[in-house]
């Protein structure tokens, strides 16, 4: 059976249709990589680990739940609270109180 984890890959680059949030590193973003792993379970995560911060790429979309924020950290995450552990990002930008889509239009 493969693992949400078993789909989480390191790499140098990410291809141009890669979208997702550059996170500082830490808790959030550790618990942010396992939580778009299991938001986007058709998709290959992959990582860029810069030391001090962390991007996170999925192809063409990406989501990230509050449930699943919550789920990996094993507390409450108002989701907003995202962006002050996020300087950046990759494509555009949609936002709930309990989800964010990264996307590139076409």
């Amino acid at each position: 059976m493969e693992t949400s984890e078993s789909r989480i890959v390191e790499v140098q680059e990410i291809s141009e249709e890669g979208c997702g949030p550059i996170l500082r590193s830490g808790e959030i973003a550790d618990a942010a990589m396992d939580a778009i792993a299991e938001d986007n379970p058709d998709k290959q995560v992959f990582v860029i680990d810069r030391g001090d911060y962390i991007r996170i790429n999925t192809l063409g979309s990406c989501r990230l739940t509050r449930k699943s924020m919550e789920r990996n950290l094993g507390r409450d995450f108002p989701l907003p609270r995202i962006e002050i552990e996020m300087p950046s990002f990759a494509g555009r930008i949609k936002t709930t109180d309990s989800e964010i889509t990264w996307y590139h239009s076409n």
